[in-house]
C-alpha cells in the first residue's frame, strides 16, 4: 500500500521558524522509522527547503544523505522533455509535415524561431529560454519550461484570433514576439505563486525591489531595504533563488523581472555600461 501526502511545507507558510522545526522533525522521524522493514518513508523535498531543514547541523545528517538522491535537469533532459510532450500529439505532428522519427531540433525549431533577439551575439532560442527559466540558484524547473511554451502558445493564439494567418513550412508557429510575451506572463505567475508564496513573512523583502534595476551592489541594497539590510536577508534571498551573487554584485534572474517590474541594468554607478545579457 503506498500513502501519500502532498504539501506539507504549505501546512506552515508564512512562518518560517516553524516551519523548519516542523520539516526537521519529519526528518527525525524518517530516521527513527528505518528499524521497521514493513514501512519506509519516501520524502520529495526541494533543494531550497532541504537547506532550511539543515541548516545549522542536524544530528545523523549523514544516513540522510546515504539514501538522498538528487533529482536533476540538465539542459538535454529539458531538450528532450519538451520535444516529447509535443511528439504525444501525433495529430500535430501530421498537420505540421513532422513524425516521430523527426529530430528534436526539427520538433522545436517547427515551433519557434531560430532567436528571440535578432544579432550575431544573440543567442539562440532555445539557450535564451534556459537562461529565462532558472532562478539565482541555477535550478530549472521542468514546470517553468513547460509552462514557457504554455503561454508562448497561448499568446500566439491570441495574436492569431487578431490576425489569422495560413502555415508554411520552414516558418516558426510560435514568433519571437509571443516567446517574450509567454515570458511576461510566466514571470508574473512566478513571483505569485512560487517567490511571494514561498517567502512567507519574507516576503515583503522582494517588495523593496519592485520597479528597480536588475543588477545591485551593496550600496544599492542598503539603499533599497532601508533599516531591513542585513547579511542575514541578503542570504536568505540569495537561498531562495531571488538574488544571484556574480563576483561582488548580486542580479534577480530574468525569471521573476518582469513579473516585479525590475528592468536590465544597473542600480548603482560604474565606469562601464549596463550589462549586455543575452
Amino acid at each position: 500500500m503506498w500513502l501519500a501526502v502532498d504539501r506539507l511545507d504549505e501546512a506552515f507558510q508564512g512562518n518560517i521558524d516553524l516551519e523548519r522545526s516542523a520539516l526537521r522533525a519529519l526528518f527525525r522521524s524518517y530516521l527513527d522509522m528505518k528499524e521497521f522493514g514493513r514501512i519506509r518513508l519516501k520524502l520529495f523535498v526541494r533543494r531550497d527547503l532541504f537547506r532550511r531543514i539543515t541548516v545549522g547541523g542536524f544530528v545523523n545528517l549523514t544516513h540522510v544523505n546515504d539514501r538522498k538522491v538528487d533529482i536533476m535537469w540538465d539542459n538535454d533532459d529539458l531538450f528532450s522533455l519538451l520535444q516529447n510532450r509535443v511528439k504525444e500529439n501525433h495529430e500535430f505532428l501530421r498537420d505540421v509535415g513532422l513524425n516521430e522519427d523527426s529530430s528534436p531540433e526539427e520538433v522545436f525549431y517547427t515551433l519557434f524561431p531560430e532567436k528571440v533577439d535578432h544579432g550575431n551575439r544573440k543567442p539562440t532560442t532555445w539557450t535564451w529560454m534556459i537562461l529565462r527559466v532558472r532562478d539565482g540558484n541555477n535550478v530549472k524547473p521542468p514546470r517553468n519550461l513547460i509552462d514557457l511554451a504554455r503561454k508562448a502558445r497561448e499568446a500566439q493564439l491570441r495574436y492569431e484570433e487578431r490576425y489569422p494567418k495560413d502555415f508554411e513550412k520552414g516558418t516558426a508557429l510560435i514568433t519571437s514576439e509571443a516567446v517574450k510575451a509567454g515570458l511576461d506572463a510566466l514571470s508574473e505567475q512566478r513571483v505569485e505563486d512560487t517567490l511571494i508564496a514561498e517567502a512567507g513573512a519574507k516576503a515583503h523583502l522582494i517588495d523593496y525591489f519592485r520597479y528597480g534595476k536588475a543588477e545591485h551592489n551593496i550600496d544599492s541594497l542598503q539603499e533599497r531595504m532601508g533599516e531591513e539590510y542585513s547579511q542575514n536577508n541578503i542570504t536568505y534571498l540569495t537561498q531562495i533563488g531571488f538574488l544571484e551573487k556574480v563576483g561582488g554584485n548580486y542580479k534577480i534572474p530574468a525569471l521573476y523581472r518582469a513579473g516585479l517590474g525590475v528592468t536590465q541594468g544597473k542600480a548603482f554607478a560604474s565606469s562601464t555600461s549596463d550589462s549586455d545579457e543575452a
